[in-house]
């Protein structure tokens, strides 16, 4: 059963190329697993919650556990201490059935 995963994001304004730099890295990596983003915008307005991230994405996984194996591998996770230091905000939900 398709799984969907939803980003929420923040790059920090002072580090700009190393955001750049993670998302350039991820797009071969969701390439290879097939996957695609379903949607991805600007947030314009928060209707609830105490912080607002700048970018929404969905992005569509075959199923759950492809999803968790993406974030797993080792390609992604040698990412984290780029995505971690060049973003103020980055949350990522694997949503269930």
């Amino acid at each position: 059963m398709t799984s969907h995963v939803v980003v929420l994001s923040t790059p920090n304004p002072e580090k700009t190329a190393g955001a750049q730099e993670y998302a350039a890295s991820v797009q071969p990596l969701l390439k290879a697993a097939g996957v695609v983003p379903k949607l991805r915008g600007p947030v314009v307005q928060a209707v609830a919650g105490q912080t607002s991230p700048a970018i929404a994405m969905v992005l569509e996984f075959s199923d759950e556990a492809s999803a968790k194996a993406f974030f797993a591998q080792q390609a992604y996770q040698d990412l984290i201490p780029l995505r971690d230091d060049s973003f103020s905000q980055m949350e990522i939900y694997i949503l269930g059935a």
